[in-house]
Order: structure tokens, then sequence, then C-alpha cells
């Protein structure tokens, strides 16, 4: 660590010849969307960065990604909103749930949608992880990234974080972020929490080159018996899709077989949505587990703290997960903006966001649950209820979650 970024462990801000405070050094363990967020963000707020990324090459995983206008509002706090959604696809605001054979059971219309959309003040955004990351790392700069380095555990000191990394190798910080998604060595040594709860569900992702029958701007999810398919046209006029379906963790599909086992489970779902499935390439469809974890109040100590999936990992049933950890990003970095003490800063950051965080992985969870039902006559009464619930309140519960509670640096 260079020796301009040693600090006294008392106050992180020290006075330069021009009259301004120094921001600590950070570090930031893991290179998806919340440790790039981060990044942006700590490196906006003053502080010189680092970002330690276990691949030796940057892959976007999980095919594409809606991000919710909550998320937008962040990203525009962090100076790259607009580039984001400039990128990706603007989404039809109708929010809708229907019937695996094609009956709608909640929407918004097009007007409420858009009126909705103008309250809070942000578009929603498909758009493929590779094209999100690829904007992330050019806002960042890649000269911040240092890849091939797998994250073993850390070392507190009373100035500064050090992190030990697979080789021996020992990096340190004034300000450590883990970012290191579920499985989180950082949250290992934190909490010692095991492994992630198995939802009892698994889901096939994949990006077809063509939305077929589906409007341009589409996004909206479907329920069977026991089955969801859900997705979103993103950027390029393609169609990202997921398929959820009931099994035992750890399954995986023969090389080759993916696409058919996909439409095999999904055959009595409307043709429009077999269709898509149908022109996907079978190297484009990836399958995996779905898993989170309880929810916990302790996020970090010392000069460190956990963010996104390390700290409040969540189902995707609500397309927040992502969303949340763009958020954390946004308060973490205006906390290190605006204050000099970073354990105190990392503490008030926490103490900040657990209860948002925390209570969306908890409806998450509740949400897939009930989506995932399979007998008939508790089918019949969710979607009965779902249909016969009035657009004002799915019109508040989505103003809830996308209206951004925070404000900038």
């Amino acid at each position: 660590m260079a020796a301009y970024c040693s600090g006294s462990g008392r106050d992180d801000g020290r006075e330069t010849d021009y009259g301004r405070v120094m921001k600590p050094h950070a570090i930031v363990v893991g290179a998806g969307i919340g440790g790039l967020a981060a990044a942006i963000g700590l490196k906006r707020a003053g502080c010189t960065v680092e970002v330690y990324e276990r691949a030796r090459e940057l892959k976007a995983v999980g095919a594409g990604i809606t991000i919710q206008p909550n998320a937008v509002l962040a990203l525009r706090h962090l100076g790259v909103g607009e580039e984001i959604v400039r990128a990706g696809q603007v989404l039809k605001p109708t929010a809708g749930l229907a019937r695996a054979d094609g009956t709608v059971l909640s929407q918004l219309d097009a007007a409420e949608g858009e009126r909705l959309i103008a309250e809070v003040g942000a578009p929603i955004v498909g758009i493929h992880r590779a094209t999100l990351h690829d904007v992330m790392v050019a806002a960042l700069g890649r000269e911040h990234l240092r890849l091939g380095h797998t994250a073993e555990g850390y070392e507190l000191t009373d100035s500064s974080v050090k992190v030990r990394f697979h080789g021996g190798e020992v990096r340190e910080a004034e300000l450590v972020v883990g970012a290191d998604g579920i499985r989180s060595a950082c949250r290992r040594q934190l909490l010692g929490d095991g492994e992630p709860t198995y939802a009892g569900y698994f889901c096939w992702r994949g990006i077809s080159p063509t939305r077929g029958e589906l409007p341009q701007g589409w996004g909206g999810e479907v329920w069977g018996a026991g089955r969801r398919f859900g997705g979103c046209t993103v950027d390029g006029g393609r169609l990202y899709w997921f398929a959820v379906a009931q099994g035992p963790p750890g399954g995986e599909d023969p090389k080759g077989s993916a696409r058919a086992a996909v439409l095999k489970h999904f055959e009595d779902f409307v043709p429009m949505f077999r269709d898509v499935i149908a022109a996907t390439p079978e190297e484009a469809i990836i399958r995996s587990d779905i898993a989170d974890r309880p929810t916990v109040t302790k996020w970090g100590e010392g000069r460190l703290t956990l963010l996104g999936d390390a700290a409040h990992p969540m189902t995707p049933n609500l397309g927040q997960g992502a969303c949340q950890a763009i958020e954390d990003a946004l308060v973490l970095a205006t906390g290190i903006a605006r204050g000099s003490d970073v354990a105190a800063a990392l503490r008030a950051y926490e103490a900040e966001r657990q209860r948002r965080a925390n209570a969306v992985v908890e409806a998450a969870r509740r949400f897939g649950a009930i989506g995932q039902w399979s007998n008939g006559a508790a089918r019949w009464a969710r979607d009965t209820l779902v249909r016969l619930t009035p657009a004002s309140v799915l019109r508040k519960q989505l103003v809830a979650n996308w209206k951004l509670p925070y404000g900038g640096f």
C-alpha cells in the first residue's frame, strides 16, 4: 500500500497541500455488479480504489438483468445511470403477471404505468449482464481491476485491513468492502454461518436472439404448477428469459440437452413463451440452483464491511438483488464522502441499509415460495387473490420498491 494512504486509526481525513481532505485507500473484493458499483462510488467519493476479482477474465454470468427504477436512480447519483439506460432496453412499466395459459392475473394499464414511472423519476431497464459489466468497467477504469485474486480471509489492525489471497499474497487498505458474493470469504470469516440455504427450486436462464411474438419492451412473469417463466427484452433486440422448476439441488443437464429439458418442463405453457426458448442457442442456456441466507444484522467490523450478496443474498424473485447491491454502493460511498472516520461511516451505512435490504430478502423468499405452489386448490386461491387485488395496492407496492429513499453525494 502506498505510503500516502497510511492512516492514524483515529482520523482518516488528511489535509493535502490544497486544503482538501484525502479519502482512504479502498479495496473492493469482487468485481460483480455490486463490487463495481461500490468501486465507482468510492472513486467518486475521492478514494483510491483497487478491485480484486477471483476470475482471471471478466465473464458476465446470468444472461440478463432488470435494473429497476430505484437502482437507475442510485446509478445516476454514481454518475453512470444515463449510460446504462442508453445501453439497455427501456421496459414497459406494466408489471405483468399471468397464468401458464396466458390469462392475465395482474397488470398496470399503460397510462397508469407511465404515471408511475414519472412519479418515481426513472425507467425500468432490461440489459444483458455483459453489456452492464462493460459500461461499469469503463466508468471505473480497467486500471483499477486486479484479476485472478481469490480472497481467503482478512486481518484487522487499528488503522487498516489486510486481505489474504490464495497463494499467500496480502494486500492492505484503510477500507475493505467484501462484495464477493453469496459464498463470500469475508462473510465466512465474519459470521461463520455455513452454506447458503437452497430454496427448493432451480432456474434455467437464457438469451434468445429473438423476442418472437412478445412486444418490444416486454417484461413479465407467468405462473404454472410448480413452475414459473419470465424475463424481459434487453439491449440489441434480444429477449432474456428465466424458467424456474422444483427439484433437488445440484442437478445438471447432460451436455447439449438443456434446451430440450426446459421445453419439456414448460410444454403446457402458451406457444409464444416456448418459442423463445426454442430459439435460444444451447450454449446460451445456463442452469443454477436458487438459494439465499437468513437475514443478519452484522455486516462488518472495524474498517471492513459487506455489500450485496455477501451481506444480504436473496432469491431473484423480485428482481432486486443487483438493485439492492447498487443501493448499498450509493449509501456506502456517500457516507465515506461525507465523513472522516471510516469505521463510523461503515457502521452508519450498515444501519441505514439493513432494514430495507433485509425486508427485500424476506419478501423475495415469500414471493418465490408462493409462485412455486403446485397444489391445484392452493394455486386457484393464489391466482384469484392476485387477480382481485386492486391496482392501487400493486401501485403502492411498486412505489415502495422503486422510490429511492437516499440522497446522493
